[in-house]
């Protein structure tokens, strides 16, 4: 039995797609036949991940983007409409965590000072507002579309050094109910997915670290690390970014075309959400 996905020749945004969970959603549409535009920061990732998607046969086209500059977001889909010739899927996976203010002699994030939590809005939320503004209108008007955001578990999750993470990532979590409203008369769905830890390369790499400093397994570490959590990780280990990819590529195909403004935690189970 077939479980086509429906993506063949659709048109996608891919924001964040130089590492981790952006590139492994890039590398899923492009395998799944869409045709790609790969966009984040800087362009040597995206350079890599367009190169792996053009050996493997598929079309990917590479656009440098600052979404902190209230232009980016605009010359970003007006770049994918003329390579691309409309947009019909967006993937964003842009919200750095904001570390400027983690420092020692600075206040916990949840009280903070106005640059961290000015950061954490640029960064977390108005990122994917600027990019939200620049396309869905276009897909409301031509009747079909689907965006999908990355979002977090720690918009549920009340600690303090994810205090202003995680009030950015509720901020989205609401507005992306806001847009799904405001899409889904015309036919766009709008969804996110709530990540727990993600088994980055920059996460692998703190972890990796702390287990030759412990004197112990990498595994040993990053069950010590989710445990740290207390129970709010029930499978033991961190989710690999592309179990966090087929989410959202599973949200932006053509079988969860009746699945709108939903929050899809994918984090092994967790606590956090009960």
């Amino acid at each position: 039995m077939s479980f086509d996905l429906g993506l063949i020749g659709k048109r996608a945004i891919v924001v964040g797609a130089g590492k981790d969970v952006g590139r492994e959603l890039a590398l899923g549409l492009a395998r799944e036949g869409a045709r790609v535009v790969l966009a984040g920061r800087k362009r040597e990732p995206l350079d890599e991940t367009a190169a792996t998607i053009a050996a493997a046969g598929g079309e990917a086209h590479v656009v440098p983007v600052d979404l902190h500059d209230p232009a980016g977001a605009d010359s970003l889909a007006d770049q994918a409409r003329a390579l691309l010739g409309g947009v019909d899927l967006v993937g964003n996976t842009a919200g750095v965590f904001p570390t400027s203010r983690l420092g020692p002699g600075h206040p916990s994030p949840a009280i903070g000072v106005d640059e961290g939590w000015n950061e954490a809005f640029e960064w977390v939320l108005m990122s994917a507002v600027r990019l939200t503004r620049a396309v869905l209108p276009g897909m409301i008007s031509q009747g079909h579309g689907a965006m999908v955001h990355l979002g977090a578990n720690s918009s549920r999750d009340y600690r303090a050094m994810t205090g202003q993470f995680g009030a950015m990532k509720a901020a989205l979590a609401h507005v992306v109910k806001n847009w799904a409203r405001e899409g889904g008369a015309a036919g766009v769905r709008v969804n996110a997915v709530h990540p727990g830890w993600i088994k980055g390369e920059g996460v692998s790499a703190q972890v990796a670290k702390a287990a030759q400093a412990a004197g112990v397994s990498f595994e040993e570490q990053e069950r010590a690390q989710v445990g740290n959590h207390g129970d709010h990780y029930w499978t033991p280990r961190m989710g690999l970014p592309g179990e966090y990819a087929d989410a959202m590529l599973f949200l932006l195909s053509a079988r969860a075309s009746y699945i709108n403004g939903a929050m899809l935690p994918v984090d092994g189970g967790s606590s956090s959400w009960d």
